[in-house]
């Protein structure tokens, strides 16, 4: 999803959406250590890098954004 929202979002904004979820992979390396936060990281690069279809846009950003308000805006 995080991913998703990075291909989603306007080019000027990518690397702010790439820092959040750096911010959510050092969270989760908090919590449940650094093979976590690797597969999270792979995961953001292989989202951003896959072909997906770009209709679903809103979904992800909704479901990012509900990530960020849940683990990163505490």
């Amino acid at each position: 999803m995080a991913g998703q929202v990075v291909e989603c979002s306007a080019e000027a904004d990518k690397q702010d959406q790439i820092s959040r979820a750096m911010e959510l992979a050092n969270q989760i390396a908090i919590h449940f250590g650094l093979k976590a936060a690797f597969t999270f990281a792979g995961a953001l690069g292989y989202g951003s890098g896959h072909p997906f279809d770009k209709a679903a846009c809103s979904q992800a950003i909704d479901g990012w954004k509900q990530i960020q308000a849940k683990y990163l805006n505490k």
